[in-house]
C-alpha cells in the first residue's frame, strides 16, 4: 500500500473511532439531557431508551416504559438497568410471572441490582422466608444505605417477630450496614424500642455486638427517656453502659463524658444565660449558673421508678442550694411545681409518673450566685 493510501485509511479509522466515542458519549449524556438524543443514531440510543423508560414509569405509562426498556435491552443486554425497567413495567402491568423471569436475569447479571432485590424481597416475605428476605435486604443495603426504600424494607421485616429475629441474627455477623439499623435516630419510638427488645433478649442466641456497635442506640433510647430498653441493650451488648442504681451516675463522675458509663446518665442543658460546667479539680462536681430571669432546666436523665413517692436530694457545696428544684415527668422534662421543700436539706417528695419514659430533671431558679452540685440521690419515701 502506498504511503498516501495508508495515511487516508488511518485517518478514516481514526475519524470513525472518534465518532463512535462521541456518539457513545452523547448517548450516555442523553440519559439525563434529552437534547443530546438527536446527536445519537437510532440504533445506538441506549442511554436515551433507559431515560425514556424511567420517565414513562414515573408518568404511569407502563406499556411505553416496557417498549423503551426493550430497546435498551436489545442494544445493551448486559446492563441490568434495562431489565429492571422492563421488570418494573411488567409488575405494574400485572404481569407478575414475566416480571419474575425478567428480574431473575437482571439479578444474574448483577447481584446488586436494587429492583431485582426489592422484588424478590417481597416474594420472600410472601412465602414467610424471613432469612432469605434479610439476604435480599443485605444486598440492597450494601449499595443504598439508609434511604427511604431501605427504611421501608426494614419496617416490613419489623412488623413480625420472625422478621425482627431474622434481622438481628444477620446483625450477629456484623454486616457493613449494621449502623443503618443500630444508629437510626430517625426511627419511630415504637420501632426503636422493638429493636432494643429483640437485641436484649437473653435467649436470642445473638453474640454480643459490643459498645462500638450499640452505644448510639443506647444513647438514643436514653435521650428519648426509655430507660428500660436502653438498659436491655446495654446489659446484653455493652455492660459498661449499665447503671448501678435508680439514678445513673449519682456522684456526677461521668457528667458530660462521651464514655459508655455516661450513656444513660445526665444530659445537660445550656443556653446563653445558663452555664453548666463539670469542675475538674478534686471530686467530681458540677457548677451551674443561671443569670436569666426565669427558672431554667439544668440537667435530666431517664429513670424507672415504681409506683409511689420518692425523695430526691442534692448535696450542694456552698451557698445557693435553695435555688435548686427537681421534677418527675414523662417524655420530656416537666417544669417543677412551687414548694417549700429544699432539695439540699430534707429533699423533695415527688410522685412517680405512670409511663415508660419517665424523666428526672433538675432546675435552677435565677440568682447571682453559682451553685456547685456534689451528689444527687433518689430513694423511695418511707
Amino acid at each position: 500500500m502506498r504511503r498516501e493510501s495508508f495515511q487516508v485509511v488511518a485517518t478514516i479509522v481514526t475519524l470513525v473511532f472518534v465518532m463512535l466515542v462521541l456518539v457513545s458519549g452523547f448517548d450516555r449524556i442523553s440519559e439525563t439531557r434529552h437534547s443530546f438524543v438527536r446527536f445519537v443514531p437510532q440504533d445506538m440510543q441506549v442511554g436515551a431508551a433507559k431515560r425514556l423508560a424511567a420517565k414513562a414509569l414515573s408518568e404511569g405509562k407502563y406499556s411505553a416504559a416496557a417498549e423503551h426498556a426493550t430497546v435498551a435491552i436489545k442494544h445493551d443486554p448486559l446492563d441490568p438497568r434495562g431489565l429492571s425497567f422492563l421488570g418494573s413495567s411488567q409488575i405494574l402491568l400485572g404481569e407478575g410471572g414475566s416480571a419474575d423471569a425478567t428480574l431473575a436475569v437482571a439479578e444474574r447479571i448483577s447481584r446488586r441490582d436494587p429492583m431485582a432485590q426489592i422484588h424478590f424481597f417481597s416474594r420472600e416475605l410472601d412465602r414467610g422466608d424471613f432469612a432469605a428476605a434479610v439476604g435480599r435486604l443485605d444486598a440492597v443495603l450494601r449499595t443504598a444505605r439508609g434511604n427511604a426504600i431501605t427504611q421501608d424494607m426494614l419496617a416490613q421485616l419489623e412488623t413480625s417477630q420472625q422478621g425482627r429475629e431474622a434481622l438481628v441474627q444477620r446483625l450477629s455477623s456484623s454486616p457493613r450496614w449494621a449502623q443503618v439499623y443500630l444508629e437510626d435516630s430517625a426511627a419511630s419510638s415504637d420501632r426503636l424500642r422493638s429493636r432494643a427488645q429483640i437485641l436484649g433478649q437473653r435467649d436470642s442466641g445473638i453474640a454480643a455486638l459490643g459498645c462500638d456497635a450499640t452505644l448510639a442506640m443506647i444513647r438514643e433510647l436514653a435521650r428519648r427517656n426509655f430507660r428500660a430498653e436502653a438498659e436491655l441493650v446495654a446489659a446484653g451488648h455493652c455492660p459498661a453502659a449499665t447503671p448501678a442504681g435508680l439514678i445513673a451516675d449519682p456522684e456526677l463522675e461521668n457528667f458530660g463524658a462521651e464514655t459508655p458509663a455516661a450513656a444513660i446518665g445526665w444530659r445537660r442543658f445550656r443556653t446563653g444565660d445558663l452555664r453548666v460546667t463539670r469542675l475538674s479539680a478534686g471530686e467530681a462536681r458540677v457548677e451551674v449558673d443561671n443569670r436569666a430571669s426565669v427558672t431554667r432546666l439544668v440537667m435530666a436523665q431517664p429513670v424507672m421508678p415504681e409506683a409511689g413517692a420518692y425523695i430526691v436530694k442534692a448535696k450542694v457545696d456552698g451557698p445557693g442550694g435553695q435555688r435548686l428544684i427537681a421534677a418527675l415527668g414523662c417524655t420530656t422534662p416537666s417544669r417543677p411545681r412551687p414548694g417549700r421543700q429544699r432539695l439540699d436539706r430534707e429533699g423533695q417528695r415527688l410522685e412517680a409518673p405512670d409511663c415508660d419514659d419517665a424523666v428526672l430533671s433538675l432546675w435552677l431558679r435565677p440568682g447571682k450566685e453559682r451553685v456547685v452540685i456534689d451528689r444527687i440521690t433518689m430513694a423511695q419515701a418511707n
